[in-house]
């Protein structure tokens, strides 16, 4: 069952103060792990859902619907700051292991340049995601491969090029767009 239609963020998010905190840069991640010869994807499982609230944040987290008031136990999506407030968690789970771990919200990455490294890299991860309390979807985890998916590219031994689907549907777009400025340009100019 998904959440009530009576619940919207909207009304929490317009008296929010924002929560600034960085966002890693998607090149920067990519340059590392295109480098690397081993690497292993980790995507934590629901994300936000894995951040409990204190209880101040639960009563702003209210919502009414005909069966009577609700109250969200853990971050729910489509709140102002959650992308803030996940990505300040991950890093402090991977803090000093910035050599060899890196994240964009629930999408962890490890690499290195030997296998025997990998796999030492690999468990420091996985022990810091489990003292954390986090789970990890095994289904959309890639373990050990010299070349992933990680934000839409495919990387590693060298390599950064972004998936080919992304480029044809920027390129589909682009063209619908080019067309449809034609059409309307046409439509003003007869001749």
């Amino acid at each position: 069952m998904g959440l009530p239609c009576a619940w919207s963020s909207f009304c929490c998010n317009a008296v929010t103060r924002p929560d600034n905190y960085p966002m890693p840069r998607t090149d920067e991640l990519l340059e590392k792990l295109g480098r690397a010869q081993f690497i292993s994807t980790l995507d934590l499982t629901k994300a936000y859902w894995q951040v409990p609230l204190d209880e101040s944040a639960k009563e702003r987290s209210a919502f009414t619907t005909h069966l009577g008031l609700y109250e969200f136990n853990v971050l729910p999506f489509g709140l102002r700051n959650a992308p803030a407030t996940f990505q300040r968690l991950v890093d402090g789970l991977l803090a000093g292991l910035g050599e060899y771990a890196v994240a964009y919200l629930d999408d962890v990455a490890i690499f290195s340049d030997s296998w025997a490294n990998h796999l030492e890299h690999l468990q420091k991860v996985l022990e810091r995601i489990r003292e954390a309390g986090l789970t990890v979807k095994a289904k959309k985890c890639q373990i050990g491969l010299n070349r992933v998916t990680y934000l839409g590219h495919q990387v590693g031994q060298g390599t950064i090029s972004p998936l080919q689907a992304k480029v044809d549907a920027i390129q589909k777009w682009m063209l619908s767009k080019s067309v449809l400025s034609q059409s309307q340009r046409n439509r003003f100019n007869p001749s």
